[in-house]
């Protein structure tokens, strides 16, 4: 019995983190600034589609599951060395630009499949822009 309750706090308690936790969507007018988490791992990112709303500032948070990477993204400032599994996480905070696509990449060689290793930051005009 006692094991039974130690599983169902388990499982809340891992619910309660799921439903807390950032998600890559975009964020509402007037909240604090987001952190978005991201994770490199076999030449891929996750999540690898992000969207954000114009103007938006939001802070990256890049960790690796396996070897060193890199997270930049292109025609920004943000270029940052993400250290290997177990070494921590990288921070970086960006600002979001007008509305369009910005991808981002691992500039790092880090295997085989390192030219497939991508992302895209899909920024959405801000509620209220006039529509051109």
């Amino acid at each position: 019995m006692e094991r039974r309750h130690r599983q169902l706090w388990g499982a809340l308690g891992v619910a309660a983190m799921l439903a807390s936790a950032p998600a890559a969507r975009l964020g509402a007018a007037g909240d604090e600034r987001r952190v978005i988490r991201i994770t490199a791992e076999r030449f891929a990112f996750s999540p690898s589609e992000i969207e954000l709303r114009e103007g938006e500032e939001v802070e990256f948070r890049v960790r690796s599951d396996d070897t060193s990477h890199g997270f930049r993204i292109i025609g920004s400032g943000v270029k940052v060395a993400v250290p290997k599994r177990g070494k921590g996480e990288v921070s970086v905070v960006f600002k979001a630009g007008p509305a369009g696509k910005y991808a981002f990449e691992c500039y790092r060689m880090c295997g085989a499949g390192h030219d497939f290793m991508r992302g895209v930051i899909i920024v959405r005009a801000a509620e209220g822009a006039d529509a051109k």
